[in-house]
């Protein structure tokens, strides 16, 4: 069932799994009530998968994704034996309440990347379909050093999406919260900051090379559900 959703970070490039899951129209309550009885078997048969399950707060319909994080490629071979007891709870309890779904597999960018924080209910993700990766790349390695060099650490963590549909994103960011409350917290953003250091000038320049390296950005929103993860 599902693998997905986990944001963590480690000094090691990791291997993320994202399952986005769009809902039929009136049934997130029945998808829900069917993932906590999958969740609930599962734990039973002493299932050891960890995953966190967001719920996106913005945008069109219903959608939630589960996510879990693997230290290297070659866990995907590993068999769930607690997850195929569990199978026919998926297929009746919580499948027919799904619309569609979207699986993308990333890696983790530790270079340019926070650590995990272990409070984080809410998310921000924002998500970057590129033209030049090289242009890109460079750019927010030199930003995100910058942020480190002020505040101590950088503010997202980095996933390259490995593969993927032509709608896919290459990369996303997410930048992680205790709560909706820590969103109205007022900071400068990385082009001031830039500006700041560097002058007017360098920073507009830098910001055009980010923009001409994008082909199409977008955002969304997540809350955790505590209740529906396991980690």
């Amino acid at each position: 069932f599902l693998p997905l959703f986990i944001f963590a970070q480690a000094a090691d490039t990791k291997v993320l799994t994202t399952t986005e899951f769009t809902i039929k129209n009136g049934h997130a309550d029945h998808f829900k009530e069917g993932v906590k009885l999958w969740k609930d078997c599962y734990m039973a048969n002493k299932g050891t998968w960890k995953w966190n399950l967001w719920q996106r707060q913005n945008g069109q319909g219903t959608s939630f994704v589960v996510g879990s994080f693997q230290n290297n490629w070659a866990e995907m071979d590993m068999a769930d034996e607690a997850g195929k007891k569990c199978r026919n709870i998926s297929l009746e309890k919580i499948t027919p309440h799904v619309e569609s779904t979207n699986k993308m597999i990333s890696t983790t960018m530790p270079e340019v990347s926070r650590e995990s924080d272990p409070a984080t209910k809410v998310i921000w993700v924002s998500f970057y379909k590129v033209k030049n990766s090289t242009e890109f790349n460079e750019v927010i390695k030199e930003t995100n050093s910058l942020i480190k060099s002020v505040e101590g650490k950088t503010r997202n963590q980095w996933y390259a999406v490995a593969g993927g549909g032509p709608d896919d994103a290459d990369y996303f960011a997410v930048t992680p919260y205790a709560n909706y409350a820590a969103l109205d917290i007022k900071r400068d953003g990385v082009w001031k900051m830039y500006e700041t250091k560097h002058g007017k000038e360098k920073s507009d320049a830098l910001r055009a090379r980010f923009r001409a390296s994008i082909e199409e950005n977008w955002a969304y929103i997540y809350k955790l559900n505590d209740e529906l993860s396991n980690q």
